[in-house]
């Protein structure tokens, strides 16, 4: 195989992975170099010469342009011929491209080198030389240095517009199962292609099928000397780029097929009976016993097996899974790494020694669901995960997943589609079970205590995650780190509200064990009301966000592939409203469906609190390219329903708080009750201080006349600005606020304080003002004489 710079294409057409440790049963122990396997020769002689035109210009042109694409195969000498000439277009794909490298996987292929070539107008630079090449790619542990081997070579004096060249043949050493054949040849996706020529050689008579991904793809058909040759060539062909949101499972490049294997049975029997020699040891007997002595029954082990391989043992990748043999279980056990092969097979021995049934099964993590419609061969699949069963339940487990929780009933998986079950009683092509791929749920609960007198509001934001989506808030906090998190998290609140600040620390818990995730926050909000025509109310814009965001809107026309949809998917979003004058109202409900998805929308309203509930599922991964306007309409629909407005009148206080306002939910599982609430508080985050509302164009003093004057209502604006009178018993009640008994208690100081002046005033001027009583003079001849 060859690579260059950022683009790999395996010559068999499969994923580009490291190959395991196994040993080759016709030449032994490799070389320590490696080079051995790797010579300069000539092309063989059932190679058919391709020419190309070097003058091709494409109609899309990019910065590189493959003016051949050529691959030959002979199946009766297990031989596969590689010849690409790729034109460098720009300085940019000069620099990527002209470290030429080749790949080895020296246990199972011999590789000859035909030619290295530069072509530059006339002049030919020739690059052909294995002394030239050197190992850029090796591990250092003594185990894994041997499975795959990096050769590059740094090309001289390499200028955008010239064509670089290269042919070489591998000769494949299968490990299993000489005597059948099969290839998948694939163009390059999403570069622009002059020519490609695909064939294949096989002795006539031979039960050899093939499958193409168009119907117009067909092969030419010769026969020469008792050999049957099929031949797909085409010249500039028609390759799309590809559309947004096209599922990874469905192929749109242009892929031929080829096989003469009968059927998937008979390809799960060839690795069933090429890898079930591999037995379980002393060694993982060891570790069973180990797991085995501590306290709980068959599924607590389970759960314990599960857990030991996934998060303490290194996960190394693997290609070319037809062409080796897992590791013996004990040499996993003692260096605690392996590739999914290994750490598969080493799951699944450790589960049979507790006496749970398990089997690892094969898997392609690209093609998924793709692969039941193709032909059986062993190189379609590049992961293994492991099937077991659990009180009678079936479940599938990737032994190399991490931040994983659930038990040994709860966890998750992708939706991988198909696998192929290597179990000696019965193996075949089995689809994934429903229950390891469905236990995903995803709910928010949005609590908002409205103020319309001009202090802030109080939002309350409580998560709740399930399956898939609590591993996903796993690995996040722990790649990210709370504060991160916490920060990025108030940007949201900030971008959907005007302005908000937290008012209190985030909360999280996570439950393992259930597999669940928590989070809780509050926020102080302001800003987002806006005023309303008629004066004295305000107008509240809601957003369901979550669905809108979960579901992309297709382009308007025509589309060649599938629409992607995220699946599983159940989404709950639940906004409460708070607010003393919300009237009570008629419950209304609207459900948006089709066969791909359900949208369901409930608005509850009660005095004073006024809640909208969003339910999204998904019923299917994709929808079909034929049906995608219908699917575009119900889009349509379903965000037309998750945009609504609300009518509040000014004046009015925000509610009390409840005790459960912004509080972590209960656990869905008892082990839950017990696991720790951890908080995050961002250091630099203050209290927010009260502010006037932003909108507000009335006075205080004017918005409370007019509000005790007029009627109180809300009304959804889909179906118009209805009032409703307030009734008696949801009459607002006056309390007093800090800032009311301030203003009371220095009014009251002020009146005192004039009152003691006025009366020390009264008491300086009374001379003037009240009436005097005093003894008039007598003179003294008026005096009455003294009695002698």
């Amino acid at each position: 195989m060859a690579t260059f710079g950022l683009c790999s294409y395996d010559v068999r057409g499969k994923q580009l992975k490291m190959l395991s440790e196994i040993t080759d049963p016709q030449k032994g122990d490799i070389p320590d170099n490696g080079k051995e396997r790797l010579q300069v020769g000539p092309v063989p002689e059932w190679v058919t010469p391709c020419r190309y035109r070097t003058d091709f210009k494409a109609k899309l042109p990019g910065q590189a342009t493959y003016l051949l694409w050529c691959r030959q195969a002979h199946a009766e000498e297990r031989k596969t011929h590689v010849h690409v000439a790729l034109r460098l277009e720009t300085i940019q794909v000069v620099e990527r491209y002209s470290y030429w490298r080749l790949e080895l996987l020296p246990q199972t292929e011999l590789i000859t080198l035909h030619g290295i070539k530069i072509h530059r107008n006339e002049a030919e630079f020739d690059h052909t030389s294995v002394e030239r090449l050197r190992l850029v790619q090796d591990e250092t542990d003594d185990v894994t240095a041997a499975r795959k081997m990096t050769w590059g070579m740094l090309l001289e004096d390499v200028r955008p517009g010239d064509i670089l060249e290269w042919s070489y043949t591998t000769k494949e050493l299968p490990q299993f199962r000489p005597e059948q054949h099969a290839d998948f040849f694939a163009v390059p996706a999403e570069i622009p292609l002059g020519k490609f020529y695909f064939s294949v050689r096989f002795q006539e008579g031979r039960a050899m099928q093939w499958k193409s991904s168009a119907e117009d793809l067909q092969p030419l058909e010769k026969i020469e000397k008792g050999q049957t040759r099929w031949i797909w060539e085409r010249e500039n062909p028609a390759i799309a780029r590809a559309e947004e949101n096209t599922p990874e499972w469905y192929v749109e490049y242009p892929w031929v097929q080829v096989s003469d294997w009968p059927d998937w049975e008979t390809v799960a029997t060839a690795f069933v009976e090429a890898w079930g020699g591999v037995a379980a040891d002393a060694d993982i007997q060891a570790v069973a016993k180990e797991i085995g002595g501590e306290s709980g029954g068959v599924l607590q082990q389970i759960e314990k097996s599960i857990h030991l391989v996934q998060e303490e043992f290194r996960h190394l990748e693997a290609v070319d899974l037809a062409g080796q043999t897992p590791a013996a279980s004990g040499l996993v056990a003692r260096r605690r790494f392996g590739n999914s092969l290994e750490l598969s097979f080493f799951l699944a021995r450790l589960l049979n020694e507790f006496g749970a049934p398990a089997h690892p099964v094969l898997i392609n993590t690209s093609f998924r669901k793709s692969v039941a419609g193709m032909l059986p061969m062993p190189g379609l699949f590049n992961h293994v995960v492991v099937e077991y069963q659990a009180r009678n339940e079936r479940r599938w487990v990737d032994a190399t997943a991490k931040e994983q929780g659930g038990g040994s009933l709860n966890r998750v998986i992708p939706d991988y589609g198909y696998g192929l079950l290597l179990n000696r009683a019965s193996a075949r092509l089995v689809a994934a079970p429903p229950a390891s791929i469905s236990a995903n749920a995803y709910e928010v609960k949005e609590t908002l205590l409205l103020d319309t007198e001009g202090a802030v509001s109080l939002l309350a934001v409580v998560v709740t995650a399930r399956g898939g989506q609590a591993e996903t808030l796993r690995k996040e906090f722990a790649s990210l780190g709370g504060e991160a998190i916490a920060r990025r998290r108030l940007q949201l609140c900030m971008d959907r509200f005007s302005d908000a600040q937290r008012s209190g620390p985030m909360e999280f818990r996570d439950d393992r064990s259930a597999n669940e995730f928590f989070l809780a926050e509050t926020f102080a909000v302001k800003g987002f009301l806006r005023a309303d025509a008629k004066a004295g109310w305000y107008k509240m814009e809601v957003a369901d966000d979550f669905a809108a965001a979960a579901l992309k809107l297709p382009d308007p026309g025509g589309r060649r592939t599938p629409f992607d949809l995220p699946y599983p998917c159940n989404l709950v979003h639940v906004l409460e409203v708070h607010c003393v004058a919300l009237p009570p109202a008629i419950i209304q409900e609207r459900t948006i469906d089709n066969p791909w998805l359900q949208y369901t929308r409930q608005r509850k309203t009660l005095a004073g609190n006024w809640t909208v509930t969003s339910t999204l599922t998904t019923l299917a991964d994709a929808v079909p390219a034929e049906r995608i306007q219908e699917h575009a309409q119900t889009v349509r629909e379903i965000r037309a329903q998750s945009v609504w407005s609300l009518l509040v009148p000014a004046g009015q206080g925000r509610p009390h708080q409840r005790s459960d306002f912004g509080k972590m939910p209960v656990s869905w599982d008892v082990s839950g009750i017990g696991t720790p609430v951890l908080r995050v508080d961002l250091p630099d985050e203050q209290s927010p201080a009260p502010a006037p509302a932003a909108s507000s164009s009335l006075s205080q003093e004017e918005a409370s006349r007019r509000t005790k004057d007029s009627a109180i209502g809300a009304s959804v604006s889909a179906s118009g600005p209805v009032r409703y009178r307030r009734r008696k018993r949801h009459r607002r009640h006056h309390t007093s606020t800090k800032k009311e008994v301030i203003w009371q208690a220095v009014l009251i100081g002020v009146m005192m304080i004039v009152l003691l002046l006025l009366a020390i005033t009264l008491a300086e001027s009374s001379d003037r003002w009240l009436p005097h009583f005093s003894t008039p003079d007598i003179p003294k001849s008026a005096e009455p004489p003294s009695s002698q």
